[in-house]
């Protein structure tokens, strides 16, 4: 069936009714669902000529992955089907615009593109932890609701168009957008994460300048300086912006994937750091062509002189090259690359012979510009490199009866067991061997293998082992006595980290401080929950003495003080008298010494991720609550306050539980969502082990011996009665 004559038709349960987008990757049609009487988005991939089972049904394969991703800031799956040889996907219709007509209307403000880039990068990354690569990064591809909610779309849909397009299988070439292609991409080899990554730079980069990094007048001049032209600085665009600003987006768009963030999220949190050390708004400018060669050179390194072309190294865990070139572009017959029948194959020689001859000292190749010292500092803490490898399955701890006391162990691509033998899995504490026998693995005819284990004495596993082995064992035993088949780990620090946020840690007194025993989490929810209820009094008080007593009450709470605020005389602070930074920067530094050890794998950042973001939304809603309560001490009417005194509360509330901002019924570790009490729910999967092959360094074994391991929560200890006053 001819494209063009599918409005008016069906496909499956949906009634095509409106032609709404055509491009290279597929053609988007408005549907109505008429079942549920909805109106649907239904994006047909191209057809091809003998079209298969075989085809179809890898089709349907990739299309089951992509439905499998669930998460906030990414467009649904809703269906897929094939039908009269149209293989098509069903999404829900999204009215509202893009982020690319967003940008057309000029930069946008640096908190803006803060806020944007956290969220996109919390959607790559969970993709990305599920085996999913977009790649084709670009602002199209990021909707916005009405509430400038992102939501990624055409996840994975060039994969299906790769997988199932026989035109797209047979001589190699590219599938992807030239302005935001990864130079890997451009260059036709394998990609992993780390080329989401690049184009996310790029998107960037235009969000800021409200410009793409490299123009030209052919989309193949642009794929070639992707490949070839130095890193531009942020500088060309807008002079003023700060040296750790121009070094985040430099790294980002680095040619090396290895030179990059290895995570969406390390990028959006360095990005979150230079953009909260950028003094003023990024005064973008269209510089002369001699004056941006002026900045390039100020900001360019010398290029690298190596023996032959450098180029991306290829990762283990690699797509399959695309073949035909397919770069989807508007732009029509101005296009080279839509001309695919005989001029795709002279293209991807064009391109060859360009990469063979081109001079080794015409500008850097695969070097990027080396951030300052001053750059280094301000993102230190999110700069680490580790390389992203494949794995197969792992153990994932959850919560049954206590906190951490179980854990879920996936398994794939196993080998036959030993003969009359069968696999089995093992916690290990890589320090002192202790070894906790998990039990037998139960087995699909796939290999695919799975258990789940509670501990009955309520121990908290991710506190007490880092370790997890896979074994193929002829006999039970109490300890390992088969070959190791997979082995997943996570520094040992992993594990003491947790220990203290979660579960248990002493500081002597000290700084003014009394002394403390208790998990970190529930020293801050403490201080969290009194600082809210005098919020709460605040808000409640019918004169302004009283209101003014509370909002001095809440002040000092949460910043560990005791200042007269109100002019009593006498500064009060009924809390524990830390302050909830105590607790959160002690967190944080836990985090950083878990993920600086050497072996931190990229996939321990992102895990890390989810206890950072919510300490970061604590922080802000604190220092917007202590904001707010300043201002309150300054007033003298009420009444004209009320509004005020009732969003800080509310605001107080946030710091504790959390809120649901994108309205699907769960807080979540996202930007603007979860509070301290989901740092207990998400924290521990910092600790979850991603199996890989291999034969680790341990000591000696032994059984380990299951013991309780409680939270121990320090309780408020103060002499002060709120309920005594009004």
């Amino acid at each position: 069936m001819a494209l063009s004559s599918l409005v008016g038709s069906t496909l499956g349960k949906y009634q095509l009714v409106e032609l709404i987008g055509k491009g290279g990757m597929a053609t988007v049609y408005k549907g109505l669902q008429t079942d549920v009487d909805r109106f649907v988005a239904i994006k047909v991939l191209p057809p091809h000529p003998g079209q298969d089972a075989t085809y179809v049904e890898r089709f349907r394969q990739e299309a089951r992955t992509i439905a499998r991703l669930q998460h906030p800031h990414i467009v649904p799956l809703y269906d897929y089907g094939s039908e009269r040889d149209v293989l098509y996907l069903v999404t829900p219709f999204i009215s509202g615009g893009s982020l690319s007509s967003r940008i057309r209307r000029g930069a946008l403000p640096l908190e803006t593109v803060d806020t944007l880039v956290g969220q996109i990068a919390s959607a790559l990354d969970y993709a990305h932890r599920n085996g999913v690569i977009h790649r084709d990064i670009k602002p199209d591809n990021v909707l916005l609701n009405d509430d400038d909610f992102p939501l990624l779309s055409d996840f994975g849909i060039a994969k299906l168009v790769e997988s199932s397009s026989a035109s797209l299988t047979g001589t190699g070439g590219l599938i992807g957008t030239p302005a935001y292609m990864s130079p890997e991409q451009a260059q036709g080899l394998p990609v992993d994460t780390r080329s989401d990554l690049y184009s996310l730079g790029v998107v960037t980069f235009e969000m800021l300048t409200g410009r793409q990094p490299y123009h030209d007048e052919t989309a193949m001049q642009i794929v070639m300086k992707h490949i070839n032209a130095p890193v531009p600085s942020l500088r060309e665009a807008a002079p003023n912006v700060s040296e750790a600003l121009d070094a985040v987006l430099m790294q980002a768009l680095a040619k090396e994937p290895d030179a990059r963030f290895q995570t969406a999220s390390a990028f959006a949190s360095a990005l979150h750091i230079a953009v909260q050390d950028q003094e003023e708004p990024l005064n973008t400018v269209a510089l002369s062509p001699a004056e941006a060669a002026a900045v390039r050179a100020r900001t360019t390194p010398p290029p690298a002189r190596t023996a032959s072309p450098a180029v991306p190294a290829q990762d283990t865990q690699s797509a399959t090259p695309s073949t035909t070139i397919v770069v989807r572009e508007a732009g029509g017959l101005n296009n080279p690359f839509v001309l695919l029948g005989g001029f795709a194959l002279i293209a991807l020689l064009v391109v060859a012979v360009l990469l063979l001859t081109r001079p080794q000292v015409a500008g850097p190749i695969a070097q990027d510009a080396t951030p300052s010292a001053a750059a280094r500092a301000t993102a230190a803490t999110v700069i680490s490199r580790p390389t992203a490898l494949p794995s197969f399955g792992g153990g994932f701890f959850s919560t049954a009866s206590t906190l951490g006391d179980s854990i879920n162990v996936r398994v794939t691509d196993l080998p036959a067991p030993p003969a009359g033998g069968f696999f089995a899995a093992w916690l290990v504490d890589s320090e002192t061997g202790d070894t906790l026998s998990l039990g037998r693995l139960t087995v699909d005819p796939n290999g695919d293998g799975q258990l789940t284990y509670t501990s009955d004495d309520g121990l908290f596993l991710p506190g007490a082992f880092d370790t997890l082995l896979i074994t193929g064992e002829r006999s039970v035993n109490s300890l390992p006595a088969g070959t190791t088949v997979y082995v997943g780990q996570v520094p040992s620090a992993v594990s003491s980290a947790l220990h203290a946020v979660l579960v248990e840690t002493s500081s002597p007194e000290a700084d003014g401080k009394p002394a403390y025993r208790g998990s970190l989490l529930s020293g801050a929810l403490n201080e969290a929950e009194i600082a809210r209820n005098h919020a709460g009094l605040a808000a409640g008080a019918t004169t302004p003495g009283s209101m003014h007593t509370h909002n001095e009450h809440t002040i000092n709470i949460l910043n560990g003080t005791r200042v007269d605020y109100d002019g009593s005389g006498e500064g009060q602070n009924p809390g524990l008298g830390y302050g909830l930074g105590y607790f959160l920067d002690r967190i944080d530094a836990a985090l950083n010494e878990a993920v600086g050890a050497a072996s931190a794998t990229a996939e321990l950042q992102a895990q890390a991720e989810l206890i950072r973001v919510c300490l970061r939304n604590a922080t802000v809603w604190r220092d917007a609550v202590i904001t707010l309560e300043m201002q309150f001490l300054s007033e003298d009417d009420v009444a004209a306050v009320q509004t005020g005194l009732a969003r800080s509360t509310e605001l107080a509330s946030y710091i504790l539980d959390g809120t649901d901002l994108n309205g699907n019924g769960t807080v979540e570790p996202f930007e603007g969502e979860c509070g301290l009490r989901q740092i207990e729910q998400y924290g521990i999967a910092v600790a979850n082990l991603l199996l890989r092959p291999g034969d680790p360094s341990l000591p000696a074994l032994r059984p380990a011996e299951a013991t309780v391991e409680p939270t121990v929560t320090a309780q408020p200890t103060s002499d002060y009665d709120p309920n005594a006053e009004n």
